[in-house]
């Protein structure tokens, strides 16, 4: 008796999971908009780099460079009579700080890394160390410009780019930064992430929103004000405290398999990354390239990959369904093939942008 009880516990559990794994979202809310107001700010600065090894700005080169490190001795109590006293100064860079906030905010005492990057001829800015820098918002400087944040802290190099560096948690907050995205008027604004933006999924999110809440009464409280924007009305019992109301609003699932995005490829040339969403498809076209040519979906008969015709790959241009157009994915996977360099594959791919064969947006990076 006891094992039938269990067994049938564990067919119980097993259903259970099922069925969960079954309506479990894949997707929801806040993984394809971002709330109005939840925005990325920058905080910059000008600061100095110290102790490096002879690896720093030649003053003789640069004397624009030795005015700020003169400055600096004179603060600390060494005051600089002439420039030319640091003609031979190289332990030290002028740099640009920068801290980028959170878009939900921080609290005056949040740490955050920094980035630091070169300004005139300092060759590497490794050992080095940020004196303690100031930071405000981008804009002219001015006396009257709010000081949001400090800097200080050791330079580690990240990447091959010696002149370019981070401090981890160097950057201490001087004062809150807090956002507000709930408007006077009880309404706040979705926006679609880029890759997202359009009426198709502006709609579907849109309609889940509306289905979501009318179980509670509330009907069309969201709004497609455009491609890329929605507008949500809070009800009026959640505006004074809209925490929770926004957080079962980002939360509300969405079925992937309605989210229906244009072609798209993006590029990334510094990195030689080429990202294709399985249907971006070209129009019929020849492509000669380097003694390459692609201009039909079977190899001459008997040819090699050294044929007689040149050097060739097979490339389908039907995709079981048409012979009108060919899926760009297929092509660089003849274009590997054929060995072709990711350099020589983005220019083939811009060239088709050109000539109106490629049926996608391309996105750089």
């Amino acid at each position: 008796m006891r094992r039938l009880s269990m067994d049938a516990l564990v067919l119980f559990g097993s259903v259970v999971l099922a069925l969960s794994a079954r309506v479990a979202p894949a997707t929801a809310v806040h993984d394809l908009v971002r709330i109005k107001g939840h925005e990325r700010n920058v905080l910059t600065g000008m600061g100095i780099v110290v102790g490096l090894n002879g690896t720093g700005d030649k003053s003789k080169d640069s004397y624009i460079a030795a005015r700020p490190y003169s400055r600096l001795l004179t603060n600390l109590g060494n005051p600089v009579s002439d420039l030319e006293e640091l003609a031979k100064a190289d332990a030290y860079a002028i740099v640009a700080v920068t801290m980028e906030i959170p878009p939900t905010g921080v609290r005056e005492g949040d740490r955050l890394d920094v980035s630091v990057e070169k300004l005139f001829n300092a060759e590497s800015l490794a050992g080095g160390r940020l004196v303690v820098s100031l930071l405000r918002p981008p804009g002219p400087d001015s006396p009257d410009l709010l000081t949001m944040a400090f800097a200080e802290g050791p330079l580690v190099i990240e990447g091959g780019n010696p002149g370019s560096a981070i401090v981890r948690e160097g950057g201490q907050m001087l004062r809150d930064i807090r956002t507000s995205v709930v408007t006077p008027a009880g309404t706040l604004m979705l926006v679609l992430q880029d890759q997202y933006a359009g009426y198709p999924v502006a709609t579907t999110i849109a309609g889940a929103i509306n289905d979501e809440f009318a179980i509670d009464g509330y009907s069309n409280i969201a709004l497609v004000e455009d491609a890329k924007n929605i507008r949500v009305v809070l009800p009026e019992a959640d505006r004074g405290e809209p925490a929770e109301f926004i957080a079962m609003l980002m939360t509300i699932p969405i079925d992937p398999s309605l989210i229906r995005t244009e072609a798209r490829i993006v590029i990334n040339e510094t990195a030689g990354i080429i990202a294709v969403k399985g249907d971006v498809e070209i129009g019929p076209v020849g492509i000669t390239h380097k003694g390459m040519q692609l201009t039909s979906i079977t190899a001459p008969a008997g040819a090699g990959p050294m044929g007689a015709s040149g050097r060739w790959a097979p490339l389908d241009t039907t995709d079981g369904t048409s012979r009108n157009s060919t899926r760009l994915i297929e092509l660089l996977g003849a274009l590997d093939q054929l060995s072709v360099s990711v350099e020589d594959q983005i220019a083939i791919i811009y060239e088709l942008k050109k000539t109106g064969a490629l049926h996608a947006e391309i996105v750089s990076e």
